[in-house]
């Protein structure tokens, strides 16, 4: 909020010339409305109200009325709009400035954004649907929203019904964590998998993420695991391409069998805080350099997957 009492200005926070802008575009080039009342406070014996016939009167003779305590930029950016947009108003009247300050803190404390997988699945209605993957409309987000969907619906996938769609708690893996952990592999430009077309690269990902729930069973059914959690799940990602690399070079194919047969050399890998410490992105990076260390020691250790060189 702003500390200064000229009206003109307000008391919330600094104004933001590129949010106003934003709102300016909103209204004018994509016809948006603006739903959400800007809160007011009128100041003590400036305006007058008929009980008889709800009827609010402002004094004219007066310049400035009150201060807006939520939804300065709105106003602004409506303002500078070419369109005239109606704006709904709720007021309170002749609240002290400490009063207004606290309606401010806890309106911007409280209330909730869309949340980011809400807003991923909703994208074939706000964006329109994509019918051909493979074309140049299909970006490496709505590339991987359509991946896990398809995960998620699909009652051979090992990720069926463990994808959270609207950003809800609860077991499994969100959409937005989903999409962020497929998309360094399925970008149309420099994903680990360009090569591949995109039906071929939803099934590679469907194949891995079956063999890693036949070697780690007991862990993916364990609700304690963090292998459905962030770090975890993370980590698994994150190391898929190299896993997908030496599964190719041993056995020249890419299939559950085999993906197994290689994973399961590092079966006895404890998806726990023992295993992969901390949180956030590093954590996520550090448990995938942890599986493939293991596995490259693994295979390294087998004799059976040792080749004969000779000159």
């Amino acid at each position: 909020m702003r500390r200064l009492e000229d009206k003109e200005e307000g008391y919330q926070r600094s104004f933001s010339k590129s949010r106003i802008n934003q709102i300016k575009k909103y209204i004018d080039k994509e016809g948006g409305i603006l739903p959400n009342s800007i809160l007011v406070n009128i100041d003590d014996g400036v305006s007058a109200f008929n009980n008889e016939t709800s009827i609010l009167t402002m004094d004219d003779s007066i310049d400035n009325w009150g201060f807006i305590i939520d939804g300065q930029h709105r106003v602004w950016g409506s303002n500078e709009a070419e369109k005239n947009l109606l704006l709904p108003v709720v007021a309170t009247v002749s609240k002290s400035i400490e009063a207004q300050a606290q309606l401010f803190v806890k309106i911007n404390k409280t209330q909730r954004g869309v949340p980011v997988s809400l807003y991923l699945d909703l994208l074939d209605i706000t964006e329109g649907v994509i019918e051909d993957f493979d074309s140049e409309d299909a970006t490496a987000q709505r590339r991987a929203i359509e991946i896990a969907k398809r995960l998620n619906d699909d009652e051979d996938s090992p990720m069926y019904d463990l994808i959270r769609m609207t950003g809800d708690t609860g077991r499994g893996i969100s959409l937005s964590e989903m999409v962020s952990r497929l998309k360094p592999h399925i970008d149309p430009k420099k994903g680990n998998l360009l090569n591949y077309g995109f039906e071929h690269q939803f099934l590679i990902i469907k194949i891995y993420l079956k063999a890693v729930k036949s070697v780690f069973i007991e862990e993916w059914n364990n609700t304690d695991s963090l292998l459905l959690k962030t770090v975890g799940f993370g980590g698994l990602m994150n190391a898929f391409y190299e896993i997908f690399t030496l599964t190719v070079q041993n056995s020249k194919k890419f299939s559950t069998d085999n993906v197994i047969e290689l994973l399961s050399k590092i079966s006895d890998l404890k998806f726990d805080t023992d295993t992969f410490p901390g949180g956030g992105i590093k954590a996520q990076q550090n448990a995938a350099t942890i599986i493939v260390t293991k596995l490259k020691k693994a295979i390294k250790g087998d004799d059976s997957s040792n080749i004969i060189i000779e000159d």
